[in-house]
């Protein structure tokens, strides 16, 4: 694969990955259900830590496929038993998104608690 068909790739890989992450923080899911997310979302980490572009797509796919609920809860609303995303995987999202946005190769992705691109991640 040449340069710029890798570059091409990779755009096309983090593009996947930012609108797979901005949809991750909409959901409204059980807790047993973000609990998988967090494992993901750690697996994409490492892939993007890594620059390794099959691991991220793979990591991409299983985020695509979390949860059928896209409606957040309103404040004081009962639930059936499914919540939003905390604070926390909210701050993961962001940190994914911003270090996936600011790199021009797979090499510079960066993923420090200071990176943080802050707000919502949509």
């Amino acid at each position: 694969m040449g340069v710029s068909e890798r570059g091409r790739v990779m755009a096309e890989l983090r593009e996947d990955a930012e609108a797979a992450l901005a949809a991750v923080a909409g959901l409204v899911l059980p807790r047993a259900d973000w609990a998988h997310v967090e494992r993901v979302l750690g697996a994409m980490e490492s892939a993007v830590r890594a620059g390794d572009a099959r691991a991220l797509g793979t990591v991409t796919g299983q985020l695509e496929l979390v949860g059928p609920s896209r409606v957040r809860l309103r404040a004081g609303e009962e639930g059936d038993g499914r919540e939003p995303a905390s604070p926390e995987v909210l701050d993961r999202l962001n940190r994914l998104v911003h270090a996936l946005g600011s790199g021009t190769d797979d090499d510079d992705l960066d993923l420090t608690e200071g990176a943080s691109a802050g707000g919502d991640p949509h």
